[in-house]
């Protein structure tokens, strides 16, 4: 019995102690890190204005064979190895075979890697201040839940944060998805243009698309650090005297 008491004491140290270093670096956050983010994202989104969006329009560009023959059910062709404005020779997949990497968008492509890390960055941060947040709630009790309502809205926002944040990440894919489609629609029907100018909007309007990404990403850390910094004292306790509104 005495050492269950024991072991029971031991974990409750180191439950406070957890709660102590999450307190302190979800203060740090809302203080200092989601500050400096917010200014170092801005000139990030400042450096991406583009007054023309044709150098981003990369699209491949099939050159008719030199013989006669079919591919697939498309046009016939003269046989002539196939050119991309951006491919490479990458091993056959089978003895004897040949084939071209057809790379994707380069532009769109290093934005995208770009951007990625600092959305999981930002679902990581709102995940560790929203636990400190819950962590601070106290029990359920009658009248002057004031303070609590507040905390419950905290974390609403910053559970709407990280999965707004999960659906930009989900969207690349479906860029990528999209994409492969048009140009193995291209590879099947060269000569057919409209796929072509397909290509080039979806490249540029997922360019323009993931920089209003960076620029929300931005935007939450403006106002994640607002709300939080206002309400601080209702957060820390929520059941005071004060009964200040929450905007």
């Amino acid at each position: 019995m005495a050492s269950q008491t024991k072991l029971e004491q031991d974990l409750r140290r180191k439950v406070c102690l957890f709660r102590a270093r999450m307190a302190k670096e979800a203060e740090e956050l809302v203080c200092i890190f989601f500050p400096q983010k917010l200014l170092e994202l801005d000139s990030r989104v400042q450096e991406l204005r583009l007054q023309d969006l044709s150098r981003i329009r990369s699209v491949p560009t099939p050159v008719p064979p030199s013989g006669p023959g079919t591919a697939g059910d498309g046009p016939n062709w003269d046989p002539q190895p196939l050119q991309t404005h951006s491919s490479v020779k990458v091993p056959p997949a089978l003895p004897g075979s040949e084939g071209q990497l057809l790379r994707c968008n380069q532009y769109v492509g290093e934005l995208i890697d770009q951007v990625k890390p600092e959305i999981e960055l930002l679902r990581e941060k709102c995940s560790t201040v929203r636990m400190w947040v819950q962590l601070l709630i106290p029990k359920v009790e009658d009248g002057n839940n004031f303070g609590v309502s507040i905390q419950e809205d905290i974390v609403d926002q910053l559970w709407t944060v990280e999965s707004t944040a999960a659906s930009y990440l989900r969207r690349f894919f479906t860029y990528y998805n999209t994409r492969a489609k048009l140009v193995s629609k291209i590879m099947k029907y060269p000569q057919v243009e409209d796929y072509r100018r397909n290509i080039s909007e979806l490249d540029e309007n997922e360019y323009l698309s993931v920089r209003q990404i960076l620029l929300q990403v931005r935007n939450q850390y403006a106002t994640l650090h607002d709300i939080i910094l206002k309400n601080i004292d209702k957060i820390k306790t929520p059941r005071g005297t004060n009964t200040t509104n929450l905007y």
